[in-house]
């Protein structure tokens, strides 16, 4: 019996990697480039989950150096830029070509960054990063995002168009927001549970050992780090949990059940986090908020509604402006996919929450705080647009479109 359940859990990591990918010629939307960079085509196997210990290196976790990335140099970047995720099936939409677009905000045109290729079929216990969440997936500088392709982590330097493996496989990774490590999710060493239990492990932006930080079942969010990289929010099947990085010590551990992936940010300033909870069957939905990680827990905003009749997702501090919270509020029916998604603007000082004109699928303010970069959901599961809406309410400007592929599905800012 051992042996059978081994099987399983084989499959379970890496049935959503069929044995050949498309071609690069398969692609749905051509790049913008003449100088594309060919980075590599094949898809390495994740290694055995044996392979991930605090005290192993993981240097031989992919044997072959391919990353499966096709990357643009973009040059050294100024300004303010918008970067945004695309998605793109392939005619028989078993795969799909992920693009990672960059966004000028002050001129110029939008320029592809990076390409590379997802499954979006699987049995249904794998994990899938197929929509990587972009805002905690960035360097502090910006100069370079990891990425999970094909269940490994990839380091791409924007710049020159780089790629480099750090040997480990992983899904959902983060950047800590002081540069020092990368957080992310795979599955635990076997012990015999079927399918394997989660935990969030770290590793150096260089490679090198990893080390586990907390288990967390199945919930299979990214984290939230702290602004000086010392602890992580983490989603865990019975709450929310504030772990040290160093240690793996539970710091703190909040009731409330974590709303999606996007459920937490954190900043320097006080109050410093802000979560959006409540699952659905669980506590109503709501906005938390805490002065610093050992302070007492106060609700922003209480909406007296459960999902799926609502749910709030993305809360993002405005980097200007103390008191101000962007978030995105979806409504659906039980059973159903959301059909409602409305941008809110809530003041914590004031308790004033503001419905604002965007039918955002995600949204996020620009670096300098003064309008709201968003995603515009219309028809299709994600976007069709890529907006910025002046927070004067004087207009807004369509920076990017495709309304064939209504398929834009992340967005960060970014400032040089």
């Amino acid at each position: 019996m051992p042996g059978c359940v081994l099987a399983v859990f084989v499959l379970a990591t890496v049935g959503c990697t069929p044995e050949k990918a498309p071609t690069t010629g398969g692609s749905a939307t051509p790049t913008r480039s003449d100088a594309t960079i060919v980075v590599g085509t094949t898809r390495p196997t994740p290694p055995p989950l044996s392979a991930i210990s605090s005290a192993t290196p993981l240097a031989s976790a992919s044997p072959d150096p391919a990353s499966g990335i096709r990357a643009n140099a973009l040059g050294k970047l100024t300004g303010n830029w918008i970067f945004v995720g695309k998605q793109v099936p392939y005619p028989h939409n078993i795969w799909a070509e992920v693009q990672i677009w960059a966004i000028p905000l002050d001129a110029g045109e939008p320029r592809l960054a990076f390409t590379y290729d997802v499954s979006l079929g699987g049995i249904p216990e794998a994990i899938f990063d197929n929509t990587p969440y972009l805002r905690r997936q960035f360097s502090p500088d910006g100069t370079r995002m990891v990425v999970s392709v094909a269940g490994q982590l990839m380091v791409v330097d924007i710049a020159t168009g780089q790629v480099r493996p750090l040997g480990v496989p992983g899904y959902f990774p983060a950047w800590s927001k002081d540069g020092s490590q990368i957080a992310f999710v795979f599955y635990v060493p076997f012990d015999q549970v079927t399918p394997p239990e989660e935990a969030i492990f770290a590793i150096s932006p260089s490679g090198g050992p990893v080390k586990e930080l907390a288990r967390v079942g199945y919930a299979r969010q990214a984290v939230e780090w702290s602004p000086d990289g010392s602890t992580v929010i983490v989603a865990t099947m019975d709450g929310i949990a504030l772990v040290d990085a160093g240690s793996g010590r539970v710091v703190r551990h909040l009731p409330e059940t974590a709303a999606n992936r996007s459920f937490a940010s954190w900043r320097a300033a006080t109050p410093q986090i802000v979560i959006a909870a409540g699952a659905c069957d669980q506590t109503s939905t709501a906005l938390i908020g805490l002065d610093d990680a050992r302070a007492s827990e106060r609700t922003f905003l209480d909406t007296g509604e459960r999902c799926p009749a609502l749910t709030t997702q993305d809360p993002r501090w405005n980097p200007v402006s103390r008191d101000e919270l962007l978030y995105v509020a979806t409504r659906a029916s039980s059973g159903g996919m959301p059909y409602e998604f409305r941008a809110h603007i809530f003041n914590t000082a004031s308790g004033r929450d503001t419905t604002l004109p965007l039918d955002a699928y995600e949204a996020t303010w620009t670096w300098a705080g003064d309008a709201v970069a968003y995603l515009r959901k219309a028809g299709g599961f994600y976007g069709d647009s890529v907006r910025v809406w002046r927070r004067d309410g004087s207009g807004e400007r369509v920076l990017l479109t495709d309304t064939e592929n209504t398929s834009f599905f992340s967005i960060a800012s970014l400032g040089y």
